[in-house]
């Protein structure tokens, strides 16, 4: 008998430690965003450049972090600058011509740093503004989940919709990580989502990185 406690005892000091644990560590996961855009957007571009167009604007992306500590999330997007240039000669496509031109093309994009800390008991985020903290409240959808599945580096994703901003917006979330997470502003779903679409934006995670030390001054 009182081996068999002594086990008990063991295994509850053992339980008690990973829970304190996990309670005292973070997981960062890293995102990309970046813009999808169709042939319609760039309608108004002389066809000739209209692929190349596509290309430099999409292969533009933004990287922010998301740490989940507990019912907080800690969401930050850097500064960045960035500038995308293709170089060649392109031929106009009119049989009636042979003209070619020398194409230089380039996109530049700027991202403003960003740092908001999310709470998911409350629905709520923070940020400063004009050095002063603030709290606002987040947006709510109704979800509808759908039977679309998918794996996002490694853990299995659910598919749900919903709408952000008066758009159409599909996230694919995970139960496999502890909490309830979004990226950016985005409303709260019942996991961590892992990838997300509304509009031409198009954010998914890159890296997963667990057991992150405990953010204690982030705005």
């Amino acid at each position: 008998m009182k081996y068999i406690l002594k086990k008990v005892g063991l295994a509850i000091v053992c339980s008690l430690f990973f829970i304190q644990s996990n309670a005292q560590s973070g997981i960062k996961i890293a995102f990309e965003r970046q813009t999808i855009l169709k042939e319609d957007a760039v309608k108004g571009l002389p066809e000739y450049i209209r692929e190349r167009a596509l290309t430099l604007v999409q292969s533009s992306k933004r990287a922010s972090t998301m740490t989940i500590q507990g019912n907080k999330v800690y969401y930050e997007i850097t500064a960045h600058e960035q500038k995308e240039v293709s170089k060649g000669i392109t031929k106009v496509d009119d049989p009636k011509s042979d003209v070619q031109f020398v194409s230089n093309m380039s996109v530049s994009t700027s991202y403003t740093p960003l740092k908001i800390i999310k709470d998911y008991k409350t629905n709520s985020y923070k940020e400063t503004i004009n050095n002063k903290v603030t709290t606002e409240k987040l947006p709510k959808t109704s979800w509808k989940y759908t039977n679309n599945k998918k794996n996002i580096l490694g853990y299995s994703c659910v598919e749900a919709i919903g709408v952000y901003k008066n758009q159409q917006l599909t996230v694919y979330f995970t139960k496999a990580l502890p909490g309830v997470a979004s990226p950016d502003k985005l409303p709260f779903v019942n996991g961590v989502i892992l990838e997300y679409q509304y509009g031409h934006a198009f954010g998914k995670a890159i890296k997963v990185e667990k057991n992150q030390p405990l953010i204690t001054k982030f705005l």
